[in-house]
C-alpha cells in the first residue's frame, strides 16, 4: 500500500512538471508568433514619430528562383513570400503634420534579375479591403536622394501627409514580369519609410 502511494505521488509530480513545461512552450510559441518587428523614425526638430510595423523577419520581400508571372495573376497572389503586409503608425507629438514617403531599395548583393524585369504593386487598406495605390510599375531607381531621405537607387512608391495620429496599412507585391527573357532569378527589396514633420 505504501509503495502504491509513493508511485502515485511520483506519477503526479512527473505529470505536473510536464504540464508546466508544455505551458511554457505554448506561451513562448504564441509570443514568437505574434511578435511584430518595427522601425521607428523620429523627427527631432518638430517632434513626431513614424513607425514601420511588419510581421516577417525583415521589412521587405525576397524572391528566390522566381518564375515569370503575368501582372493579372501576381496582383492577386497570396502565396507566402510573394507579398508584404506592413503598417505605418504616425504620432504627431508637437508637430502639426507629418509628410512621409514609402520607398523600396534593392539588395544588389542578392538580386540577379535586372530592375526593368521587376514589377511593383502597392495597395492600401480602405474600409477592410485593399485598394490599388497605383497601377503596376517597373522598378525604376532614383538617381539622387529625395528631400525626405530616400537614397539614390531606391524607388519611391507613395507620399502621404498626415495631420493627426493614425495607422495606415499597406500590401506590397513584387514579381518577375512575364515579359522577361529570364527563366528564373532572385531579387530582394527592403521597405523604407522616411518623413518630415512641420
Amino acid at each position: 500500500m505504501n509503495k502504491k502511494n509513493v508511485l502515485s505521488k511520483r506519477f503526479w509530480v512527473i505529470v505536473s512538471v510536464l504540464c508546466i513545461i508544455l505551458i511554457i512552450l505554448v506561451v513562448l510559441g504564441f509570443s514568437t508568433f505574434f511578435h511584430r518587428n518595427k522601425k521607428v523614425i523620429r523627427e527631432e526638430e518638430n517632434g513626431g514619430d513614424i513607425v514601420l510595423n511588419y510581421a516577417s523577419s525583415f521589412a521587405g520581400i525576397k524572391l528566390i528562383d522566381a518564375l515569370p508571372v503575368s501582372d493579372s495573376v501576381a496582383m492577386k497572389g497570396l502565396e507566402e513570400g510573394s507579398y508584404l503586409d506592413f503598417s505605418i503608425d504616425t504620432s504627431l507629438d508637437n508637430a502639426t503634420s507629418i509628410d512621409y514617403e514609402i520607398a523600396i531599395v534593392k539588395d544588389s548583393s542578392f538580386s540577379t534579375i535586372p530592375d526593368e524585369d521587376i514589377r511593383v504593386y502597392l495597395e492600401q487598406e480602405q474600409s477592410g479591403s485593399y485598394e490599388s495605390v497605383f497601377d503596376v510599375k517597373k522598378f525604376v531607381p532614383l538617381k539622387r536622394e529625395t528631400e525626405y531621405g530616400s537614397p539614390a537607387g531606391s524607388m519611391v512608391l507613395f507620399h502621404l501627409k498626415k495631420t493627426r495620429n493614425s495607422t495606415d496599412r499597406y500590401r506590397l507585391r513584387i514579381w518577375l514580369s512575364s515579359e522577361s527573357l529570364l527563366p528564373t532569378g532572385n531579387y530582394r527589396v527592403d521597405v523604407l519609410v522616411n518623413g518630415l514633420s512641420k
